[in-house]
């Protein structure tokens, strides 16, 4: 499903509330941040829904929308702010890279089940032989449903590909390096005007 404007609006006003406060996003006060009435944005919002880009609990608030999520997936990031969950590991990296912070990115191997934590000085990882496992993601998918689940960080691409083939995922493998590029220029614009970009 194509991400209308009124879509995308929602999707990056939630994801500014929810990278703020943590806590889930009531479509009703996305009102007052888009200009748009409350009918019309919790529509917007079930058509991120349906499209496997958002995720809304039983009171209609938003708990996830682009990689940030109020919920425990295995991806956590960490900055002076605090700790958020993200729905990947892309998602993770993407996140501080874009906001150019210094933290952590924690996530956890499906592979072996081993804790990996990353690093990030000035949102870049450092002193981290990880990879990232870059899943290929079909046309028309829902991501949060169906491409999200095999994007992971491994302890190294031997363990990633090993995965890879016992679980018949197809994708490739990218260091942490270019994992965090490619990232950061899809998380750029959600993160500009925000007040923790930039900021360490």
């Amino acid at each position: 499903m194509r991400i209308d404007e009124l879509m995308q609006q929602v999707r990056t006003a939630a994801f500014g509330e929810i990278l703020t406060t943590g806590r889930p996003c009531a479509v009703t006060s996305l009102a007052t941040a888009t200009g748009v009435g409350e009918a019309e944005l919790l529509a917007a919002a079930r058509r991120l829904l349906a499209a496997g880009r958002a995720r809304m609990d039983e009171q209609r608030n938003l708990t996830a929308a682009a990689g940030i999520s109020v919920t425990p997936p295995p991806h956590r990031i960490s900055t002076r702010h605090g700790s958020r969950w993200t729905n990947c590991a892309y998602d993770a990296l993407g996140i501080l890279g874009a906001l150019g912070a210094d933290g952590e990115v924690t996530s956890r191997s499906p592979f072996t089940g081993q804790q990996i934590g990353v690093t990030f000085s000035g949102g870049r990882p450092i002193g981290s032989g990880a990879v990232l496992f870059l899943a290929d993601e079909p046309e028309g998918c829902r991501p949060n449903d169906e491409w999200c689940p095999y994007v992971n960080l491994f302890e190294d691409e031997a363990s990633a590909m090993a995965w890879a083939r016992a679980n018949h995922v197809p994708g490739r493998v990218v260091s942490l390096g270019e994992g965090t590029e490619l990232g950061t220029a899809e998380w750029r614009p959600l993160v500009a005007g925000h007040p923790w970009a930039g900021s360490g």
